[in-house]
C-alpha cells in the first residue's frame, strides 16, 4: 500500500526476472569457454586422441544448442513479462481513472 493509502503496483522484479537470464547465459558461456580452454591447454600441440576429439566437439555442439534453446525461451518469456508489465499498468491507470470518478 502507498503512502497515500492506495495500493501501488510495483514492477521492479518483474525487470529482474528479464536481466537475470541474461546474466546467466553470460555466465554459463564464460565458465564453458574457460572449461573448453583449459581442456585444449592440455594438449598443446594438438595431439588429442580423435575419440576424445570427437566427444568434445559433440559436447560443445550440445551446449551451443542448448543455449540457443534457453536463449529462445528466455525471448518468449521476457516478451510475456513485458507485456504483464503492460497489463498491469494498464489495469492501475484504468482502476485510478474509475475510483476519480
Amino acid at each position: 500500500m502507498g503512502t497515500d493509502g492506495h495500493y501501488q503496483f510495483s514492477d521492479l522484479g518483474l525487470g529482474d526476472v528479464q536481466s537475470i537470464g541474461r546474466q546467466q547465459v553470460e555466465e554459463c558461456n564464460a565458465i564453458w569457454g574457460d572449461v573448453m580452454t583449459r581442456i585444449a591447454a592440455l594438449f598443446p600441440e594438438g595431439q588429442i586422441d580423435q575419440g576424445l576429439a570427437m566427444v568434445l566437439s559433440d559436447r560443445n555442439e550440445q551446449y551451443k544448442q542448448n543455449v540457443e534453446r534457453y536463449v529462445e525461451d528466455l525471448g518468449l518469456q521476457n516478451v510475456a513479462v513485458g507485456n504483464t508489465r503492460d497489463i498491469a499498468a494498464e489495469g492501475g491507470a484504468a482502476m485510478r481513472r474509475a475510483a476519480s470518478m
